[in-house]
């Protein structure tokens, strides 16, 4: 909590002290020339026994912003209103309510609060019945109510209900930082069944009990089953509203709060903050360590997230490794990003499941209402948006810039976009060479897709392809680069250059039976020789549905198509994989090939892809050569081919043309020379 929260909650119950008080020297003028225990001390010795029983036994709240807690209490400390002086309920009120907190241990100023709120509301409630002449109508006993005595007392319970939670919501309110009505409208909701039926029993237990008090008993069974159902309907209400999981508020709760802060905020003119937060890789726990240990993670990534929020905000989990949260009271964007970071913090450390340490990080998008949206919907997809930037560019956490002129990319509205983008000719090739490590020629390009986008500029595809493979557009795309690919490849062939072109395909082509009919027919109708297509899948693309893989792969490779598996080492293909699917080349990963030159490890694990390419005939092509060291080092290897920016980025057809045919541009010869380890500790060949 804030200093300036702090303050204001202090201030608060400091008035409502100074209420009490005033309410106790109204109460004993009220009592004078009474008898403080009242015509029948036996029965208000009961019902202090009674309101002490309850309060020390109450029925607990299941959401903390509903209000703590709910006892039978107040049925007893009204009933003594009508048993007794108004000086004897406050006694008794306030000593039960001072019990009850030392006994749960809460600190000074909830004990003052509590003391002072229960005073305050018994003593407005006994200004009511002492100015209807009704403060001891069933004090003598043995004479009937008067026609007065029914609105005074509805009157009188109402005001303990209205003042008590008037004043518990403005605490909690204050110590949130949020809205009264906010508070008022969830609070009052819970309250209002419960508490109504408590308040409705004092005069029923006063009048058995004047009967006699033997009876009382039998009433305490109505309010025990009082208590079930409201236990009841609080853990329903629970469960509609929370993830039974991590025991956070889930969707359903995350989007009322969210609408209703937005909406207090457009009013105010305050800030509203939601940072989203995405789990990276915890599909790989579940699927290697079991669901068991998936749900220990998210239990626990849940508990260090919920204590390191500030007290207003809201944190939800909102899908199966996705949480969010509702920032309030926020001064500016700065501070959202504070509490991102802080979030981001807690995944410093493995979470400890069942014994052992899981490591988990996760990918944060940050968006604040004004400053990038100006609704609930825009809010959050903002900040889903930047969470989708985070993980693709490997950060932790995003947020907008309002004044750097950019914005990440909206997923939704960039999937609708695809079928224009097909129509208007958005889409376009780039070819990055393949060089010969041996000849230096150039032997093969590898065809990239680019989106030049009307509002979002060329976006590359990391940015679109893995929104499009979860949905059908996948296929047209695929078709076509394929179409474009080819028929430049053609042209390249009748000017004299013949040159093998690869294009990669998405894990939804491998599963689609029909697939190699449309690369057969694209092959037909452009006429290029099919020896010099090639068709790059990833590793764990042929891991999703090895069988269907299989099939469609042979069936490729019979129309006279080449395979390679790109950005090998990253996934999880087998040996068996390897040898029994028809891949021609594989590709090895950037990842190892960028810094073989200075890490022996990598240089290691090159040479172990390259000699398992050799034994099962397979050629390989190394990605990420960035200078000539590593050049030599993959000739010393074995590895004949390479990629990468030694050779060019990607580039226009036009572009790469010139790069082909203007002479000396092409680098000179080398001679393979043995790659010799530095000897590094820890190395062992």
């Amino acid at each position: 909590m804030t200093k300036k929260l702090r303050l204001s909650v202090n201030l608060f119950v400091l008035f409502v002290a100074v209420g009490a008080l005033v309410g106790v020297v109204f109460d004993l003028w009220a009592s004078r020339g009474h008898q403080l225990s009242g015509p029948r001390p036996q029965v208000l010795a009961m019902f202090a026994a009674c309101c002490l029983v309850t309060d020390l036994w109450p029925l607990r709240r299941l959401r903390r912003e509903e209000g703590g807690r709910a006892t039978a209490s107040w049925t007893f400390m009204v009933a003594i209103l009508l048993v007794a002086p108004p000086v004897a309920a406050i006694v008794i009120g306030a000593g039960t309510v001072v019990i009850g907190d030392v006994v749960a241990r809460k600190p000074a100023v909830k004990v003052l609060f509590n003391t002072a709120q229960v005073s305050l509301c018994l003593s407005l409630g006994a200004a009511i019945l002492v100015a209807a002449g009704q403060d001891n109508a069933l004090g003598a006993g043995g004479t009937a109510p008067s026609l007065t005595w029914f609105p005074a007392l509805l009157a009188a319970g109402a005001a303990v209900f209205a003042v008590n939670t008037a004043l518990l919501c403005s605490a909690m309110a204050l110590h949130q930082g949020r809205p009264v009505s906010e508070a008022l409208r969830s609070v009052g909701a819970v309250n209002l069944p419960t508490d109504g039926v408590l308040l409705a029993l004092s005069p029923i237990f006063v009048v058995v009990a004047e009967r006699s008090i033997l009876l009382v008993p039998l009433l305490l069974v109505i309010t025990w089953t009082v208590y079930r159902t409201a236990e009841t309907a609080l853990v329903r209400r629970h469960e509609a509203t929370h993830d039974s999981l991590t025991q956070l508020p889930n969707r359903r709760l995350f989007d009322e709060h969210l609408a209703r802060a937005v909406l207090t905020a457009r009013r105010s003119g305050a800030r509203v903050g939601v940072v989203l937060i995405d789990l990276d890789g915890f599909k790989n726990i579940n699927d290697r360590l079991g669901h068991e240990v998936g749900d220990g993670v998210l239990r626990s990534v849940a508990a260090r997230m919920n204590n390191v929020r500030r007290a207003p905000d809201l944190l939800a989990r909102i899908g199966g490794d996705e949480f969010a949260l509702v920032l309030t009271d926020l001064g500016s964007v700065a501070t959202a990003t504070e509490v991102a970071e802080r979030v981001r913090a807690t995944f410093g450390l493995p979470c400890m499941v069942e014994g052992f340490p899981v490591a988990v990080e996760a990918s944060l998008g940050v968006a604040v209402l004004p400053d990038h949206a100006q609704d609930a919907e825009t809010l959050l997809r903002r900040a889903d948006e930047n969470m989708y930037s985070a993980k693709k560019g490997h950060w932790s956490v995003i947020v907008c810039d309002p004044r750097s002129g950019t914005r990440p990319i909206d997923r939704i509205g960039l999937l609708a976009d695809i079928p224009g983008a097909l129509l208007t000719n958005q889409f376009f090739l780039e070819y990055q060479p393949q060089i010969s490590l041996l000849s230096g020629q150039t032997v093969g390009v590898e065809a990239l897709v680019r989106w030049r986008h009307p509002v979002a500029g060329v976006l590359t595809p990391l940015e679109f392809i893995s929104l499009a493979e979860q949905t059908e557009l996948i296929g047209a795309i695929t078709e076509w680069v394929l179409r474009e690919a080819l028929t430049q490849c053609e042209s390249w062939r009748r000017a004299g250059q013949d040159l093998r072109v690869a294009v990669n395909i998405s894990a939804r082509n491998m599963r689609d039976v029909r697939f190699p009919e449309v690369v057969a027919r694209l092959v037909r109708e452009t006429g290029v020789d099919p020896g010099a297509v090639e068709l790059e899948v990833t590793e764990n693309t042929i891991g999703l549905d090895r069988a269907t893989a299989q099939s469609v792969l042979a069936r490729l490779r019979s129309s006279g198509l080449s395979i390679s598996i790109d950005d090998f080492g990253t996934g999880y293909s087998s040996m068996a994989q390897l040898r029994d699917l028809p891949v021609d080349r594989i590709k090895i990963d950037r990842s190892f090939v960028t810094n073989m030159a200075r890490q022996d490890r990598d240089a290691l694990i090159v040479r172990a892809i390259v000699q398992l390419g050799q034994a099962l005939g397979m050629e390989t092509i190394a990605e990420g050569v960035e200078d000539t060291g590593v050049a030599d080092l993959l000739l010393g290897l074995g590895c004949n081919t390479g990629q990468g920016w030694l050779y060019g980025a990607a580039m226009a057809p036009e572009v790469l043309a010139r790069h082909l045919w203007v002479p000396g541009r092409a680098p000179e010869p080398r001679v393979p020379k043995p790659w010799v380890p530095s000897g590094r500790p820890g190395i062992r060949l």
